[in-house]
């Protein structure tokens, strides 16, 4: 599945647009009332690397709450005078405990969040099981087209120019991962003639490599 663009709303939190350009990702966070407060585009090459982490909350403790229904029922049948008065106390206990549940239950869904990282930017977005498949494709788009656009952008070489330059630009595109080590390996040796780009030495001591266009 392709996606190249993924966008949410929240209650609170407002809207958030993420668009795959042709040269970057474009982000946009609005406000409810449409005002927005962050709008940006960051070059593919600023993105790498690119992850997805999810933070789901610890299970609910049901241990306290139901201690504290048991000492809302045990004065309700001991320390109250009457029926009414009982019945009055175990509604408003059991309405308290009930608002109280609710309130942890609201709480722990807000607080289940997917965070989108790149080398720029961490967005934190609200973790919906229904759109969890469409922000995993997005992000894995998003990783290849940052790959795909480094590698038709940065990893051409050329023999006849600036081969000290160009080794460092195929050393970068490694480091994020565009070129795995077999790739570095045959393009340095098609720009540079050597198999190995160890240093050559003489008597121990590191020469400098004779570059020659």
């Amino acid at each position: 599945m392709v996606v190249s663009q993924f966008s949410q709303s929240h209650l609170f939190r407002g809207t958030t647009l993420l668009l795959l350009r042709q040269h970057g990702l474009y982000v946009s966070q609005r406000k409810r009332r449409g005002e927005a407060w962050l709008e940006t585009e960051i070059p593919y090459e600023e993105l790498l690397p690119v992850g997805l982490e999810y933070a789901r909350p610890d299970p609910l403790r049901v241990e306290p709450l139901l201690i504290t229904a048991w000492l809302v029922a045990h004065v309700a049948l001991h320390y109250t005078h009457n029926q009414k008065d009982t019945a009055v106390l175990l509604a408003g206990g059991l309405g308290f405990l009930l608002g109280l549940w609710a309130i942890l239950l609201v709480r722990r869904y807000r607080s289940r969040t997917a965070t989108l990282s790149t080398n720029r930017i961490r967005l934190v977005l609200h973790d919906r099981p229904s759109q969890r498949s469409v922000l995993e494709a997005f992000t894995e788009e998003l990783r290849r087209r940052a790959h795909g656009y480094l590698r038709d952008e940065y990893a051409q070489v050329n023999p006849l120019g600036p081969i000290e330059l160009q080794l460092h630009r195929l050393h970068w595109l490694h480091r994020l991962e565009v070129l795995s080590e077999h790739e570095l390996r045959t393009l340095s040796t098609r720009l540079t003639g050597r198999l190995s780009l160890d240093p050559l030495k003489l008597m121990g001591q590191d020469l400098e490599t004779p570059y020659v266009n």
